[in-house]
């Protein structure tokens, strides 16, 4: 498991609170919570950095790993929601305004087919604004 890249997931509930946690298998467990997406990250890091030396300890193994954090689509819409508006996002992506507030509020998560959809329009966005000349 050495040099290995994990992906981890970032969720946020309708509270507006995030946990961070991996999907794959872990030699021990870990996970991290927090009021914001990076608080979050944070305590994932710090908790497995402390579990990676405790097994270290424990079993002279050490595990060395990186990390992709992967937002669904709720976690995503709620981080940047002071940068993304509902109007925006509804003009880039076709789905109307309501329903997009749910997501962000966690009330109703999209299903995979709409979520992919957001993304898609976001990954656009993200290009055509990394194209753009200043």
């Amino acid at each position: 498991m050495n040099n290995q890249v994990v992906k981890a997931r970032i969720e946020c509930n309708k509270n507006g609170f995030y946990t961070v946690y991996c999907e794959e298998e872990l030699p021990f467990g870990c996970f991290g919570e927090g009021r914001t997406a990076d608080a979050a990250r944070a305590d994932f890091l710090n908790l497995f950095e402390a579990m990676r030396q405790d097994h270290l300890q424990r079993t002279g193994e050490n595990v060395e790993m990186e990390f992709e954090f992967v937002y669904d689509t709720s976690a995503f819409l709620q981080h940047y929601k002071g940068l993304l508006t509902l109007s925006g996002l509804s003009r880039m992506t076709g789905i109307n305004k309501a329903q997009l507030s749910q997501y962000v509020c966690g009330t109703r998560h999209p299903s995979s087919r709409t979520g992919e959809r957001i993304k898609k329009s976001v990954q656009q966005f993200a290009t055509e604004l990394s194209r753009a000349m200043i």
